[in-house]
């Protein structure tokens, strides 16, 4: 059993070295969690690890063991409601040191944590961080992911406590992406939609301090809220749904070229784990560069035509804030998300058969958006049975993950049609291959949830209901 000797920090804000680093995401789940040891699953670009853990503070007892793939997919719908997702970026110190930079994303967003590990207790205690680095926190099991990743408090980025989920039944509950059982079911989803409306705008605001990491946020808000929409899509009507519809994907639309370049560098960087000395690194060096070139150039851009674009959505968005007060979503019964619930299920049902009959780049990206259609209306009917729903979905939410990845490989696939590279074919192998792996993985789990004909998930779906809200 190893030791794991580090220091946390409570970071101010994203410090440039960081924003300038390449960036990995990290999700994390908990098995199990106890006072002295937690069983955690991390899946950081190609690894998957299951890591136990010991202790508290500076030093802790770690061991860890790489999964396979099928071992790690096995495992993860048991961490569901115990999870969190990470960017990591990391910075060089001085002798030699690391300090590992994560900014939380989803409820956790805003909050940025450094952690700094130590070949030994004697070098940790003669460490002098930066001032960069804040406030430190070793210790403070506030901050503990595991804490973290639970369903109880949130902390902002200045430690004091915010609330979330069930918590918020204190307050207003407008950052809560669910339908609470004891609202009015048409309140509740104004509520949801407008808090989204609210969120995207507020963090396009911050476009100028926070960058990629702002209209990412703001796009993942703007996902959710025409996820509502499309449950409603009946009880709002063809035209207006549209015309909705449209104004929110016209708005994420103006905020794509940011992301799209962060994520190619991303999937390249997953691929190279991935694939190993496979890889043909020496002769992508070039195109890496390219792409790094290309991001910078995007994220550096936030004073300019990225301010302006964001400026311009935030204008979109905060002028259908009207429209969504004035829906008319009575009565407050099943019936008002009959439709968009069994809507979802179906195509991404029809959607898994297209699939199977002709996996293509087409058909696969279909799916990918039919798959969160459900996730997110899952997420907001959650409450309705949580042990169950929850793990649903769960599935959902690993389904889309898959075919993100599927996709974003597509689109690098696509980046390198254009570039004047020593080994095309090999990289385009390593893209087909990978993204093959994926299917197969997406497929079984997709068998699985999409078991059920429509129409008998609609009607046990409509049972919860009943118990749960009358």
């Amino acid at each position: 059993m190893a030791s794991e000797i580090e220091r946390k920090f409570l970071l101010p804000e994203l410090p440039a070295a960081a924003a300038a680093a390449a960036a990995v995401t990290i999700e994390q789940g908990y098995l199990a969690v106890d006072e002295e040891v937690e069983v955690r699953l991390r899946r950081a670009g190609g690894e998957r690890l299951l890591t136990a853990k010991s202790g508290h503070g500076e030093s802790r007892e770690e061991v860890e063991i790489r999964l396979y793939a099928e071992q790690f997919e096995a495992l993860w719908p048991l961490t569901a409601g115990r999870r969190l997702r990470k960017r990591r970026r990391r910075v060089p110190l001085e002798d030699g040191l690391v300090a590992e930079v994560d900014r939380y994303e989803d409820e956790l967003s805003g909050l940025l944590v450094a952690e700094v590990e130590f070949p030994s207790l004697a070098a940790s205690r003669a460490f002098r961080p930066p001032s960069w680095l804040g406030r430190e926190v070793t210790g403070d099991r506030r901050y503990a992911n595991q804490a973290l990743a639970g369903a109880g408090p949130r902390l902002d980025p200045a430690g004091e406590r915010r609330h979330t989920g069930r918590e918020m039944d204190a307050g207003d509950g407008s950052d809560s992406y669910r339908l609470e059982l004891d609202e009015p079911a048409p309140a509740g989803l104004q509520r949801v939609a407008a808090g989204r409306a609210d969120q995207a705008v507020h963090k396009l605001g911050e476009v100028g301090s926070e960058g990629a990491a702002a209209i990412h946020g703001a796009r993942k808000d703007l996902k959710k809220l025409r996820a509502v929409l499309r449950l409603l899509r009946e009880r709002l009507g063809e035209k207006s749904y549209r015309a909705q519809n449209r104004r929110y994907r016209d708005a994420g639309r103006l905020l794509s070229d940011v992301r799209d370049a962060e994520v190619k560098i991303e999937t390249l960087d997953e691929l190279e784990r991935r694939c190993g000395e496979e890889f043909p690194a020496a002769a992508t060096e070039l195109w890496r560069r390219e792409l790094e070139r290309e991001r910078y150039a995007a994220s550096a851009d936030v004073g300019g035509a990225v301010a302006e674009q964001a400026a311009q959505a935030a204008a979109l968005i905060d002028a259908g804030r009207d429209e969504i007060a004035a829906w008319d979503l009575e009565p407050d019964s099943w019936g008002l998300v009959e439709a968009g619930v069994l809507q979802a299920y179906g195509d991404g049902r029809a959607a898994l058969r297209g699939v199977c009959r002709h996996p293509d780049t087409e058909s696969v990206h279909e799916w990918r958006k039919r798959s969160k259609d459900l996730w997110y209306q899952l997420r907001l009917l959650c409450e309705l049975w949580p042990a169950v729903l929850g793990a649903t979905a769960g599935q959902a939410h690993d389904l889309a993950d898959l075919l993100g990845e599927h996709h974003d490989l597509t689109v690098l696939g696509a980046d390198l049609e254009g570039r004047d590279l020593a080994e095309p074919e090999l990289i385009r192998e390593l893209i087909e291959r990978r993204q093959a792996e994926l299917l197969v993985a997406a497929v079984e789990i997709g068998e699985r949830l999409y078991a059920e004909k429509p129409k008998a998930f609609g009607r046990r779906l409509a049972a919860y209901w009943r118990a749960a809200r009358g």
